[in-house]
């Protein structure tokens, strides 16, 4: 888990993204090659820093998504099942934080270069690392 909050603390070239921290820590969990959080680069801020869905959320569908893709051979995966797992935690996020979307969590608008500084200097972030915290925790106990 620090790894991952240390991507995500991280400024310039090697910061991830909400999506991308919480995609990284299920890689890692499963034994993947985390090299392929990119396909998470555009989830953060609430898809394309639109303030959307929460990037964590997103980022989580993503990683059991991609449990599921590397499954192995033979093994049966229970998407009904997964599915309400996944459910389950939208719901428990937005009654632990109020929201589920990025621009109501943050207070910010990320999709201009002002609001984004603004975000980057108000105490949303440390609230952000949070987010991806409890994500983390939650796709764990199902990977």
């Amino acid at each position: 888990m620090a790894e991952t909050l240390a991507g995500f603390q991280e400024r310039g070239a090697a910061h991830r993204n909400c999506a991308q921290s919480v995609l990284y820590f299920s890689l890692r969990s499963l034994g993947h090659d985390p090299g392929s959080i990119v396909a998470a680069r555009y989830l953060g801020g609430g898809m394309v820093r639109l303030g959307h869905l929460c990037g964590v959320l997103s980022g989580a569908a993503l990683a059991l998504g991609f449990r599921d893709m590397n499954a192995e051979e033979g093994e049966e995966v229970d998407a009904v099942a997964v599915t309400a797992q996944m459910q389950s935690i939208v719901h428990d996020f937005e009654e632990e934080f109020g929201a589920t979307d990025c621009r109501t969590l943050t207070g910010h608008d990320l999709t201009t270069r002002d609001g984004y500084r603004a975000f980057a200097a108000s105490d949303a972030r440390p609230r952000c690392a949070r987010y991806v915290e409890w994500a983390c925790d939650r796709v764990g106990e199902i990977i």
